[in-house]
């Protein structure tokens, strides 16, 4: 839990980095810390922290959604599915909803601290003008165009709670210092935004059935709820890649670019073979969860 924690502070601090200086130059300088709470509670760490705690909540919630939604369907283990059930669906509609309210808050730390990132998420590319807000649509990074269905200047409202109020976009910003995969930047976010709404959605509506007394009878919800254990997996990992490309091209925003992160002693092929291995390793796990789950 702690080691997570640490991991989570140090990504912060690689977003917004605080509380350091720069000891040396050229290849052989580094940051060295000067303020340890400063570094801690870097702009972003809390609202990270805090986003990342709640998703972690969401994954084990929907678990054990998923878990006793199929006994339910089956007819096993009633009684102890329904109080299970019943437990679960509490947390998950209580951590889905607080969960967009600490997006809010760290989206609002984007706009203030990673201008950059922030137009990329909602493809916005004009310098100072109102920005709209995309439900879905598909980036045209050649021709600087969004095609989709969008709030006419929802984002400025959601930053300024000004509709006309200016947004910075990706020409304010030199081409070699702005995330150069826009689209790629843009789908990851709005996945992770569509499945949060829709888990709060479902929880909410499965919450209504619970008061009106229907919710186990409805066995259309209960298929939904059994198959749903996925969604917060892949709204995590989403996540996480809408964060860190849209970090690009900085390892340290604003101060260490990934092209110098590169070290003199690992080859590329090194490199791919690290990759692939990790993707190997990860896929066992992804599959040792899923024969846990079906066993279990």
């Amino acid at each position: 839990m702690f080691s997570a924690v640490w991991i989570v502070v140090a990504n912060s601090w690689q977003q917004t980095p605080a509380g350091y200086h720069i000891v040396g130059e050229g290849i052989n300088a580094r940051a060295e810390v000067t303020d340890f709470w400063a570094m801690v509670f870097n702009p972003s760490s809390l609202d990270r922290i805090i986003h990342v705690w709640q998703g972690a909540f969401l994954a084990g919630a929907f678990i054990v959604l998923s878990v006793h939604a199929y006994y339910l369907r089956r007819g096993r283990y009633i009684d102890l599915s329904k109080k299970a059930f019943k437990i679960a669906l509490l947390v998950a509609t209580v951590i889905s909803f607080s969960q967009l309210l600490s997006g809010h808050s760290s989206a609002d730390g984007v706009a203030k601290n990673q201008p950059a990132k922030l137009a990329a998420m909602e493809g916005h590319f004009e310098k100072e003008t109102p920005a709209d807000l995309y439900l879905l649509g598909w980036v045209d990074n050649e021709n600087q165009k969004v095609t989709g269905i969008g709030i006419p200047g929802g984002l400025s409202f959601l930053v300024h709670q000004d509709f006309k109020a200016p947004i910075t976009g990706l020409n304010a910003f030199p081409k070699e210092d702005r995330p150069s995969q826009v689209n790629a930047v843009f789908q990851f976010y709005h996945i992770m935004i569509a499945i949060g709404m829709f888990l709060i959605g479902l929880t909410f509506y499965a919450c209504f059935l619970w008061w009106k007394g229907k919710l186990f009878e409805t066995k259309w919800i209960l298929w939904i709820f059994s198959f749903s254990v996925l969604l917060p997996q892949i709204a995590n990992q989403v996540g996480w890649f809408a964060a860190e490309m849209g970090r690009q091209p900085w390892i340290v925003y604003g101060h260490l670019r990934t092209s110098q992160g590169f070290s003199q002693e690992v080859s590329a092929n090194q490199i791919v073979f690290s990759l692939v291995m990790f993707t190997v390793v990860y896929a066992l796990l992804f599959l040792l969860f899923l024969y846990s789950l079906i066993k279990k």
